[in-house]
């Protein structure tokens, strides 16, 4: 539970009227891709804008077609938006694993120097200063003389490819919160708003009434 939000369940009590069964309710707790606080809806919106600002710029530049704004936009440029938006100490992230997927030597020939080729994936997990937070994964790969250089590089890449994934994806989780919103689908935080009606009742415990 996010710190900055209100809603607590540590005390809850749950109940049920006669001919229902709680264990019939889905609860809905996990904050995973759900704004905590409106300071980050705020925020992201603000990282939004600086996004659509800079593609805006590359698209009617005349040097690129249509692309992916993960292949266009740098991650150090997404960080130092992600700075201004958030504040350098408004969020942190954690790289929750990483894996080296592939490792091919290429032998050395007369006329070519041997070379290693490493595929690495990542996932990171970034969090905001009021706990919202999310995760996504990237892929890295390098070819290099040196097996150790090819492993670094490798895995930078797919850290930076995660970073910016989660950074470009709060555009999703926004759309997604307030469409949420819109239809009722947080009920006190806990349970989803569309959960059945029996015989003109409504099924919801007497504590989130």
């Amino acid at each position: 539970m996010s710190r900055y939000t209100d809603i607590s369940y540590e005390k809850t009590s749950y109940s049920v009227t006669s001919g229902l069964d709680i264990k019939d309710f889905r609860i809905e707790e996990d904050w995973y891709n759900r704004p905590a606080s409106e300071w980050s809806v705020k925020r992201i919106g603000q990282l939004q804008g600086k996004v659509e600002q800079y593609s805006y710029r590359i698209y009617h530049s005349n040097r690129y077609g249509k692309h992916n704004l993960s292949k266009l936009v740098p991650g150090h440029v997404l960080i130092s938006f992600a700075n201004e938006c958030f504040g350098f100490d408004g969020w942190n992230t954690e790289v929750e694993n990483i894996t080296t997927l592939e490792h091919n030597e290429n032998a050395a020939s007369a006329d070519k120097q041997a070379s290693h080729t490493v595929i690495a994936e990542a996932r990171v997990k970034l969090v905001l200063k009021d706990d919202t937070y999310t995760s996504s994964g990237g892929f890295g790969k390098s070819t290099m003389p040196s097996k150790g250089d090819a492993f670094a590089k490798a895995k930078k890449e797919a850290i930076t490819a995660a970073l910016k994934s989660c950074l470009l994806g709060f555009e999703k989780i926004i759309i997604d919160h307030e469409t949420k919103v819109k239809q009722k689908y947080y009920v006190d935080g806990v349970y989803k708003a569309d959960v059945p009606k029996l015989e003109g009742k409504s099924c919801l415990p007497n504590s989130v009434r």
